[in-house]
């Protein structure tokens, strides 16, 4: 339960837009930290206050009234300009959207009615109608669970401040009423601190800043998390200034130290704030310089396993997550100790920054014990890179001697040390659910990936696991430098021969990290391009090409969605965070009542064509109004000028080295007729 006491004065903020069924472990972590030091915080989890919020008739009224108005306000007009085009067709998918939430929040948090298909599937339906109507009403912006984007243009300064001007966020109302409430009850924060964990956090901690600015302008306000590292590490030179110019410091690292420290000499500042010569002495810290100078930041600090505290998460009500039972996520690792992937920068082992860590086995434990006994739960996620194996087996020997009935989920490197007994091992300790970062089929590509794993490890290790009773998943992607189609065929001839073995699976196509192998050094992967838009101040998205690849051996990229969606007949898989996606809260909640085999259809069985219950609307809403412009034929315009557009703004100009994609860019664009 939640805690009852006034808040500190520190807060430690989760913005949207992230998973809404289960509470993020990093501020949990912090305030756990925080704690054993004597040190007070409070945990504020505005995403998950977000839905219900946005489930509130009120609420519901408002975002209806904003397409309705604007609606009528374009299908009376004559002749409309590119962006008002764009819009329209937004605007009429919304208007047969409009969703009742507070009926499909009730389904997802009931034990009984989660688990009726048709009931679940109209309350996930409702919520992806929500985000139809979320995208009208804040057009140009787009938004998801875990996603919060511009349409086209990768985020920049001028694209965050225009989404805060515009007041596109449908979250303003709630997180200012959820602020000046916590100030009510415990007074103006000395502290404000936010998680930026995710890309798709960006707006939301952006608009926090200035909203948090503006309602309390005596406050000190820092920034922190992975995204926000990455953002600072592989961003543009100027990313750190400008991200100061609404936040007093950014912690590029881990966090537990840096902020222990930064909130004594906060509560220790007199009347014109910290003194600028002991912030720049905090670790992992990014500060001002008082001269004008670029920033200050402290010396480099890891955390190390000596440190380990259990996550406290008294401060969060589990209740207000979408599921019906709780389901806590616990880091007993931290970095990964094969750290060699050629295409991976997860986390904080950007360049190889921190190594694998081990919090000791009777420390996690007791942990575990702590976090059942203070929260009831029973189910555990245990988020981190990866157990290595003599660890997993220690954890389960140790939680099967404390007899500690847990059930749980993690991600596991495909090992020889996996054997069927050491399997059986750890099904008996409670893992129900695994899933393996599998990659590529084809031993060239495992090769070039720097894998350590050939298709035959593959093939024994996961049968091993699926024989235990653990659901297997596996992760691939096609598109790597230098795969060809044959080889990425293999990929899927893989996944055929073993399908009686794998439980889920996603297909992804290959995404340029930066800070992975291949961005530092793409000439050994063959990559001949290397360059970004002009708007992707964050480095987010390198432009690269690889000519080399997949012309030798033909094929196209429709022959190989055709090969997945074939494969994928197979299953009942959905997108993050609903049932049917890998290492979600609902996935697993289906495997513990159905078996590792969940999301496998029966041989006979065939995918619905539509869902046999009725969509859950919004008895307010009524009939729609009758569009007076064709919108399939807006839509298919729509797809043709964008696709030219990107053609040409994707294309980098040899004399600056940059593509001219960008906020400003699109926005004159789309200012034409």
């Amino acid at each position: 339960m939640p805690a009852t006491s006034p808040p500190s004065p520190n807060w430690l903020l989760w913005p949207a837009f992230s998973d809404p069924t289960w509470p993020y472990v990093s501020l949990p972590t912090l305030k756990g930290h925080l704690g054993s030091r004597g040190i007070p915080a409070t945990v504020v989890d505005l995403n998950a206050g977000a839905v219900d919020f946005l489930a509130r008739p009120e609420t519901a009224a408002r975002l209806r009234a904003a397409v309705l108005s604007r609606f009528h306000r374009l299908n009376g007009g004559h002749k409309l300009s590119r962006a008002e085009r764009l819009e329209y067709v937004r605007l009429c998918d919304a208007l047969e959207a409009f969703p009742d939430l507070a009926a499909a929040t009730a389904i997802l948090r009931d034990p009984e009615r989660f688990f009726d298909p048709d009931a679940y599937r109209a309350a996930r339906d409702a919520f992806e109608d929500l985000f139809t109507v979320l995208q009208a009403t804040a057009f140009p912006f787009t938004f998801s669970f875990n996603r919060a984007t511009h349409f086209l243009a990768p985020w920049d300064f001028d694209a965050l401040d225009a989404y805060v001007s515009s007041g596109a966020s449908p979250l303003t109302p709630f997180t200012r009423e959820r602020l000046l409430a916590l100030a009510q009850a415990g007074g103006p924060p000395r502290f404000v601190g936010i998680s930026l964990t995710f890309t798709s956090q960006l707006p939301e901690t952006y608009r926090l800043c200035r909203e948090v600015r503006a309602l309390f302008p005596d406050t000190f306000l820092a920034l922190g998390g992975p995204c926000l590292t990455q953002l600072v590490v592989h961003g543009r030179e100027d990313v750190p200034a400008r991200w100061l110019e609404v936040a007093d410091a950014l912690c590029v690292g881990e966090g537990e130290r840096p902020l222990e420290r930064l909130l004594s000499v906060v509560a220790d500042a007199g009347p014109d704030g910290p003194s600028p010569e002991r912030l720049a002495e905090i670790p992992n810290l990014i500060t001002r310089d008082p001269a004008g100078g670029p920033p200050r930041r402290g010396p480099a600090w890891r955390w190390e396993p000596a440190d380990a505290v259990a996550p406290d998460y008294s401060d969060l009500d589990l209740k207000a997550y979408l599921a019906p039972s709780p389901m806590p996520l616990y880091s007993p690792t931290r970095g990964c100790y094969w750290n060699r992937c050629s295409f991976c920068a997860y986390g904080f082992n950007q360049d190889g920054a921190h190594t694998y860590r081990e919090v000791p086995v009777a420390t996690a434990v007791a942990h575990l014990r702590a976090l059942h006994e203070a929260t009831g739960a029973t189910h555990f996620y245990f988020s981190c890179d990866v157990l290595a194996p003599k660890y997993a087996f220690a954890l389960a020997e140790a939680l099967i001697a404390d007899g500690l009935d847990l059930r749980w989920s993690t991600d596991l490197r495909l090992e020889a040390a996996f054997t069927p007994e050491r399997c059986a091992l750890l099904h008996r300790a409670g893992l129900r659910a695994v899933a393996f970062g599998v990659e590529s089929g084809a031993p060239r590509m495992l090769a070039c990936m720097d894998k350590g794993l050939t298709p035959a490890r593959v093939r024994d290790v996961n049968r091993a696991f699926h024989d235990a009773g653990v659901s297997c998943a596996w992760m691939t992607f096609t598109g790597h430098p230098g795969e060809t189609f044959r080889q990425a065929e293999a990929t899927f001839a893989l996944l055929e021969a073993e399908r009686d073995f794998v439980d889920q699976f996603i297909v992804g196509e290959f995404d340029l990290t930066p800070g992975s192998r291949i961005h530092r050094d793409p000439a050994a992967f063959g990559v001949d391009r290397l360059a970004y838009a002009a708007g992707d101040v964050f480095r987010l998205f390198p432009i690269w090409s690889d000519p080399a690849a997949r012309a030798r051996d033909g094929g196209s990229h429709q022959d190989l969605a055709r090969r997945v969606d074939r494969i994928a007949e197979g299953y009942r898989l959905d997108h993050y965070p609903w049932a049917g996606a890998i290492s979600t809260h609902h996935s697993f909640l289906c495997i513990l009542r159905d078996g590792p085999r969940a999301f496998v259809r029966a041989p006979r069985e065939r995918p619905r064509k539509s869902p046999a219950t009725s969509p859950l609307r919004d008895p307010a809403a009524g009939r729609p109004p009758r569009p007076r412009h064709d919108p399939d034929r807006l839509g298919e315009w729509a797809d043709e000028l964008l696709g030219s557009y990107l053609e040409r703004a994707l294309t980098v100009d040899p004399r600056t080295g940059e593509a001219p994609l960008s906020y400003a860019h699109l926005t004159r664009f789309l200012q034409g007729s």
